[in-house]
């Protein structure tokens, strides 16, 4: 039992269990009216009542994030008392800190064997050299190097042999969310799906006066694995194996020629997809490098190709793996 205090305009009693939210009728009713987005004006009037009149919009902004806090702490108490009555364990990353770079799940529930699933997919201009991709970036996240935009520099064979999967494995999740700060400085997240909604926006590592601020890249995978090397660069107690997460991705390229866009030309950005040909048209990401997801509009009037992905079905293609083209160009909503 703890006591509450009446900072969230709600007379409770001193004795209530902070966790135990129902019993409060009058809180049950303003978490109901904050859910019900077309109803929430109802909300805003109850708590308006509650200030003193100044700085009123503050003030509700304060109690709509303790109603909220509220809300969370009752549904992690209910979400372990229900799993510890089944003999579960709960882990505290369930609870999805929005204070974290980003939240991907651990599980190992959905393992791919590496040279399998290469095999599996020969052909396919996505997987070329995906091995030596994947540990060319995990070789240069543990030796902590600098991120280039397309990778951590150039590594030889000799290199990539000093890094250890464990299992040759790695292990597939669905999603990843990707947590941001908002333009009214609040926290909020986006839900990356290869499936639903596949694309998202990194900073962009060019300099000069025509540099691009923002990369964009579309998920194709998320992955995590049990990773090691023994690289002669990596100290010895840093050697020790350890989990990686990484998104493998597919990347858009800016429009060439004399297209300009931004508030002066009244012009949204648009991007294209890097030719497979590229070396690094597909590549691995540090979730905790996106930025966030991004909202890309086909450019109807461009019409589609195959040109940039010749084949016929690809893993690339995973909004529709039925597609056999590609839209030549996107905008890139703002």
């Amino acid at each position: 039992m703890c006591e509450v205090y009446n900072n969230m305009g709600v007379p409770i009693p001193s004795q209530l269990n902070l966790y135990d939210v129902r019993s409060s009728h009058a809180i049950q009713t303003l978490m109901s009216d904050l859910e019900q987005g077309e109803l929430a004006h109802r909300l805003v009037k109850r708590l308006y009542g509650r200030t003193n009149k100044r700085d009123a919009t503050k003030q509700i902004g304060q109690r709509v994030r303790r109603i909220e806090r509220a809300r969370l702490t009752a549904d992690r108490h209910r979400l372990k008392t229900q799993t510890k009555g089944r003999g579960v364990s709960v882990k505290e990353d369930t609870d999805q800190d929005l204070d974290k770079r980003y939240h991907m799940s651990s599980t190992r529930n959905d393992p791919v064997d590496l040279y399998s699933f290469v095999c599996e997919n020969q052909g396919d201009p996505a997987f070329n050299a995906f091995i030596p991709k994947l540990k060319d970036h995990i070789l240069g996240r543990l030796l902590k190097r600098d991120y280039e935009g397309d990778m951590y520099g150039e590594f030889i064979d000799a290199d990539r042999n000093t890094v250890r999967i464990a299992g040759e494995r790695i292990y597939c999740c669905k999603t990843v969310q990707i947590n941001y700060t908002t333009y009214d400085v609040r926290r909020d997240g986006d839900i990356i799906n290869p499936r639903f909604y596949p694309d998202i926006m990194v900073n962009s590592p060019e300099t000069g006066p025509n540099a691009q601020p923002f990369w964009y890249a579309r998920v194709i995978g998320v992955f995590h694995a049990i990773v090691s090397s023994t690289h002669p660069e990596l100290e010895v107690m840093a050697r020790s194996r350890r989990h990686m997460d990484f998104l493998w991705v597919r990347w858009f390229g800016m429009e060439p020629g004399r297209y300009r866009h931004g508030f002066k030309f009244g012009r949204l950005p648009k991007i294209g997809f890097v030719e497979s040909t590229d070396r690094y048209a597909f590549t691995f990401l540090d979730p905790g490098q996106a930025i966030r997801g991004a909202h890309l509009i086909p450019a109807f009037a461009e019409g589609r190709s195959s040109a940039l992905l010749p084949a016929k079905k690809s893993a690339a293609r995973v909004l529709n793996p039925n597609e056999q083209d590609d839209w030549l160009n996107f905008y890139v909503n703002m």
